[in-house]
Order: structure tokens, then C-alpha cells, then sequence
């Protein structure tokens, strides 16, 4: 018996739902109350004392639940009672997005949980109930009364004859380390929360305890010879496509670093890509690319299913491009993910330790600029923008606005990528003012600016133009030249709506402010060498360009 009991208050109005997750969790000694389906949000959140009183642990709470909003809950209990747990589910659905699921985490939900279907309940249930129990820090899964309670579950003739599992599929379900259901539905490792997206995590200990080893595959001289033929011709053409567009566009060159494209015939699919290696391989870096990794690292998986990737967050700082590439120097990972280029101190750090690093460019970024949804301003310049944030203008009604004080939001330079290329290109190298508000990521950034109605914060497009909190405002060169950030005029139906990165304009060069995408590979011809090119490669190829435009970002062309 366990001491200290856990219950779950549970919200499903769909039936053979909320049996399923009773039993699954009852037979985990997790206590489950049943609140009615039509339970308004008022009075759930009016509950607040008598949940701590009877000790739940946890909401349980379906997106079909008629009376509420369930963003609205997370949002609530995570400002008000943020020790209170709480999973969204969606009982209808077979399947979540991973742009679903991230939007959930981003309200405060610790998961989003798709529907059980009847043929594959014991699977599924087992990882999720794993994942509560984690959740809850209570007793590790006990696996076997799981599976004894749903099957009787299933004798009872909660579902057909025809659906229950086989002997073989019984053993086969109770011998896998993990389940059989997207990684985006149930999470092995711990899951947390960072600026844009929770993704799986092994953190480094110590900064100096070295990854886990693991078993170089065989690298042969001709493999890396065709590495480096492919790298340079790939750089040649990104040299002269830069090249070219500085001769079109002298004055974005400042704001707008790499722009230019080449027309590169690049490999149709990831399965086509040569030279991927097998693995276990560390990787780290920029917040921006989050929005790319979950798509990418599951398509990878499905073609090269010997092949593991596992994003690895310092125990130092916050996860930035700066701390990926530190990491990549110091050893503790493969290859990293920047949204700035090397500085010549990473390069000569590089060559001091006896290998060369590279940067591949594989896509573009516009930066936007979002202000609280009720400030009224027509847009701004990039010399006001500037000003803004080395303190110059520090009232809105400077720049046609209310009488409000400006609340200038930044990551921390040093650890950001985007708060390093911001400083450079926008504030020309001269240093944040001290009115600057240095927060930890974007999620907390935005979480600020709701009520900061005089905030102002700057990020990737595809980060903040998701999200519903802040409204995006045209920037420009000059007053005439404003471009929004987003495709058409902001909307004000968010969610279900959402704003668009206007991709055109980034990939014009008529949005001021954009800058590239890099991986940044070791060259050491080593392990790390071959996956960090091979990485590349995928990145370049049709189908990684594809998911790089999806993810709302400029493809190369």
C-alpha cells in the first residue's frame, strides 16, 4: 500500500471514455472523481478548496466538455493553483497534431492524450497511465494489476468480442519498453516546458560529465570526401545567391544577413538521403527551431528507425542558440541548431581544440513584433524599434500611441540566438537599455505582455504569430514602407484562427527583419561529423524544406 494517496478529478462526457480511464487508473490505487458533463467553468474553478481538501492531484479534463473552454482551465489553474496538474484529452479524435499538442502545453497543460480506440486500449493505456503516474510522482506502473483490470474491463463486454487482444498481442503489449502510439501522444522521457513547445529532454547533470557513449559507426574516407564536395558546393551556391542579393538589395543587407536563394536540386525524400547513420545522437540549440523538431524528428523515425535523436538542454543558462553551440565545443553533443551564425571567438575556440565547425544554412525567419492586443499603434520603423529598446522612447505616445510607458520585453543575449542577432542588427552592437525586462522564453515573454498593456516583445513569427496573446504590428525601413508580419490584416477570431507568417514578404526581403536557420556541424571526421552532414542533408532535401515551410518558416529555393 502507498502512504500518500493520489486522486484524479475526471471531465469526460464521452462514456466509454471515462470507463476506460476509471479503470485504467483505479487499478493504479488513484482515487477518480467523476464530475458531471455539463459542469460550467465557474463551477469548476469555484471547487478550488475542496479539490486540495480531497487531495487531487490532477485534471482530467476532454476538449468535448460542452460547458467550458478547456484552454481556459489551463490557463486559470495554472495561474491560480499551479501545483494542480491537469491532461487534456480529445475522446473523438484517433490522433493529435503535434501543433495541438503544443498549444495545449503552452496554456498549461502537461499533455494532450487522443481518444482510446477500441482496439488498441491496452497499449495505449499502459503509457499513459505511466505518463500520470510520473506526473502525480507516485508509485512506478504496476503494469500487471493494469492489465488484469482491463481485461476484465473487456469481459464485461465493455467492448465486442472480436476486440479483444490475443495472448501473443498480450505478451508482446507487457514486454515493450514503450507503446505503440506517437511520441507526441505519450512521452518516454521527461517532458517540460520550454519557450515554445514541451519535447522530450535528457538533461546534462554536470556540465562537465561527458554523454553516454555510444559505438561509432565505420566512417570511410571516401563517404567524408563526398561530404565535403557536397558541403562546399552547397556553401558556393548560398555564397552567391547572398552575393546576388546584396546587388539587388543593398539596405536590407544590415537586417537581414544570408538573404538571397540559390535554385538547388535538392534529394525528393528523406529515404533518399545517403550516409544517414545509426544511433543514439545528442543534439541542442536554438528555441526557434522547436516549432521544426517535433514533424522532423517523427518523419525521420519513420524512414530510419535505428536512428535516435534526443535534444539535450544544459543545466546552465537557457536553451539558446548560444548554449547549443557552446555545448557542441565542450563535446556534450552531435550537432546543434542556431539562429545566428558562428562568431570568429567559436571559430578560433574550434580550432584551439583541434576541429573546424561549420554552418549550413537550411532555412529563413522573419522577426515579428507584438504589443498588447488593446495598444493602438499604426506599426513601427526599425530606427523606432531600435530606439525603443536602448531606451531612447519610452512613452507610446512618441510614436502616435496613448499616453502608456513602454515595456520593452528581450531574452537574454548571450543565450538566444534571436536576442544575439537582435542586439547585432537591430541595436547596431550597442547594449539593451536597462528598461529592458529580461525574461526566460517566449512563453513567459507573452504571459507578460498580457498584462503589460504598454508591452512590447520581439520573436520568431512562426513563435508568437501562433499564439493568441500578443497582436502583431507592420514593420518598415520607413513610415511607407510598413509590412505586417502576418498574411492579411491581424485577426481577431484567435483561436479558432490563427495569424500566418507572410513567408512572401520574408522571402522577398521587403519584412525588414529576417534571419537564417542554421545546423552547426563538427568537423572532426568523426561521429559527429557524419550525423551533423547527414542531418544537413535531410534538412536540404524536398521533404525536410517542406517541413521547415510548414512549420512557418522561408524554405530554400
Amino acid at each position: 500500500m502507498y502512504s500518500a494517496s493520489k486522486s484524479v478529478l475526471l471531465l469526460q462526457p464521452l462514456k466509454f471514455q471515462a470507463q476506460v480511464w476509471t479503470t485504467a487508473l483505479q487499478s493504479q490505487q488513484i482515487e477518480v472523481i467523476e464530475e458531471p458533463a455539463g459542469i460550467s467553468f465557474s463551477q469548476l474553478a469555484g471547487q478550488r478548496d475542496a479539490i486540495e481538501r480531497a487531495n487531487i492531484g490532477l485534471l482530467l479534463v476532454d476538449l468535448g466538455a460542452q460547458q467550458l473552454n478547456a484552454f481556459d482551465v489551463c490557463r486559470w489553474y495554472h495561474d491560480n493553483y499551479p501545483d494542480l496538474k491537469l491532461i487534456l484529452t480529445a475522446g473523438l479524435r484517433q490522433k493529435v497534431l503535434s501543433t495541438e499538442r503544443r498549444l495545449a502545453l503552452e496554456q498549461g497543460a502537461e499533455d494532450l492524450f487522443p481518444g482510446f480506440q477500441q482496439d488498441n486500449i491496452l497499449p495505449t493505456a499502459i503509457g499513459r497511465v505511466r505518463r500520470i503516474l510520473e506526473i502525480l510522482r507516485y508509485h512506478p506502473l504496476e503494469e500487471q494489476d493494469l492489465i488484469d483490470d482491463l481485461m476484465t474491463f473487456y469481459r464485461h463486454g465493455a467492448v465486442p468480442a472480436h476486440k479483444l487482444p490475443t495472448p501473443t498481442e498480450m505478451a508482446f503489449s507487457t514486454s515493450r519498453q514503450s507503446c505503440p502510439i506517437d511520441l507526441d501522444e505519450n512521452p518516454q522521457t521527461s517532458t517540460i516546458i520550454l519557450p515554445e513547445r514541451a519535447y522530450s529532454v535528457q538533461r546534462l547533470s554536470s556540465p562537465e560529465e561527458p554523454p553516454a557513449p555510444v559505438q561509432p559507426p565505420s566512417i570511410q574516407k571516401s563517404k567524408l570526401s563526398k561530404f565535403y564536395l557536397k558541403a562546399s558546393l552547397v556553401t558556393l551556391l548560398l555564397l552567391i545567391a547572398g552575393f546576388w542579393g546584396w546587388l539587388r538589395s543593398p539596405n536590407q543587407l544590415q537586417l537581414s544577413p544570408g538573404q538571397g536563394a540559390a535554385t538547388l536540386a535538392l534529394t525528393p525524400t528523406f529515404s533518399e538521403v545517403p550516409d544517414v547513420p545509426e544511433g543514439l545522437y545528442n543534439y541542442g540549440g536554438s528555441a526557434t527551431w522547436a516549432l521544426i523538431r517535433p514533424e522532423v524528428e517523427d518523419a525521420i523515425a519513420e524512414v530510419y528507425p535505428n536512428l535516435q535523436l534526443r535534444y539535450v538542454e544544459t543545466v546552465k543558462g537557457t536553451p539558446g542558440s548560444g548554449q547549443g553551440i557552446k555545448m557542441l565545443l565542450d563535446g556534450k553533443i552531435d550537432f546543434t541548431q542556431s539562429t545566428r551564425p558562428l562568431n570568429d571567438e567559436e571559430y578560433a575556440i574550434a580550432i584551439k581544440r583541434g576541429f573546424k565547425v561549420t554552418q549550413h544554412t537550411i532555412g529563413l525567419d522573419g522577426i515579428a513584433v507584438v504589443v498588447h492586443p488593446s495598444l493602438n499603434v499604426p506599426g513601427l520603423t526599425v530606427a523606432q524599434l531600435r530606439d525603443i529598446y536602448l531606451g531612447n522612447i519610452n512613452n507610446w505616445n512618441q510614436l502616435g500611441g496613448p499616453d502608456q510607458d513602454i515595456i520593452p520585453f528581450s531574452r537574454q543575449s548571450g543565450d538566444s540566438g534571436t536576442a544575439d542577432y537582435f542586439q547585432e542588427y537591430v541595436l547596431q552592437n550597442e547594449p539593451f537599455s536597462s528598461s529592458v525586462v529580461p525574461i526566460y522564453s517566449t512563453t513567459d515573454a507573452l504571459r507578460q505582455l498580457n498584462r503589460a498593456t504598454g508591452g512590447i516583445y520581439y520573436a520568431s513569427a512562426a513563435e508568437v504569430l501562433y499564439q493568441c496573446i500578443g497582436k502583431p504590428i507592420p514593420l518598415g525601413l520607413s513610415q511607407d514602407q510598413r509590412i505586417p508580419p502576418q498574411q492579411g490584416k491581424p485577426t481577431q477570431n484567435c483561436p479558432p484562427a490563427r495569424n500566418q507568417p507572410n513567408l512572401a514578404a520574408f522571402r522577398d526581403g521587403s519584412y525588414p527583419i529576417t534571419r537564417p536557420l542554421y545546423v552547426i556541424v563538427k568537423e572532426n571526421k568523426d561521429r559527429e561529423q557524419l550525423i551533423g552532414e547527414a542531418y544537413t542533408d535531410l534538412m536540404l532535401s524536398e521533404q525536410g524544406q517542406k517541413l521547415i515551410e510548414q512549420a512557418g518558416f522561408v524554405r530554400i529555393e
